[in-house]
């Protein structure tokens, strides 16, 4: 696929101490800074947005992996700080004055990744799910025949409700 690039977005609610100098090193790596700094601090903070400008787009060839960029960072999320509460968004963002779809993966310790692992969501800059028609036709279909659809779980509503409260909960602390 080549090497072309977008930016990311990683917003931290949480993360436990013992975890902060991988997930530090991480972001580091990969050319994340604190926003809107222009670097990383040398210590991270919970609730705290980092961004990186360069994030790879297709395989992640930087790193020598043949996995996608997106996915690849997500795993290496939750390896490196399974304790911590986030939002990672990877794409290529406004242009024009319209917002492109991007890529969205949410984490929180007690509930695990949304979507499963090795799958994202589709969603505009803002990190605001796009629910394509299949998937709302299949919702309408099995709400007609009976069947409770728990739009919450489908849309990443209870992974949003936790770390939002996480992410708030520090912001009092400090």
């Amino acid at each position: 696929m080549g090497y072309e690039t977008r930016r990311a977005y990683l917003h931290l609610a949480s993360c436990p101490a013992g975890q902060q100098q991988p997930l530090h090193t991480l972001l580091t790596s990969r050319g994340f800074r604190e926003a809107p700094a222009t670097s990383m601090p040398p210590q991270l903070r919970d609730d705290s947005l980092y961004t990186c400008d360069a994030f790879p787009v297709g395989t992640d060839e930087p790193a020598g992996e043949g996995e996608f960029a997106h996915t690849s960072m997500v795993d290496k999320l939750m390896t490196c700080a399974p304790g911590a509460s986030w939002r990672f968004w990877s794409g290529i963002g406004s242009a024009d004055g319209l917002h492109l779809m991007g890529e969205l993966n949410l984490y929180h310790p007690d509930l695990g990744s949304f979507p499963e692992r090795h799958r994202t969501l589709s969603c505009d800059e803002d990190g605001h799910v796009w629910l394509c028609p299949t998937t709302v036709e299949d919702l309408l279909r099995r709400a007609a025949a009976g069947e409770a659809v728990n739009l919450a779980s489908l849309t990443g509503n209870q992974w949003e409700t936790l770390i939002s409260q996480e992410a708030r909960a520090h912001r009092l602390d400090t």
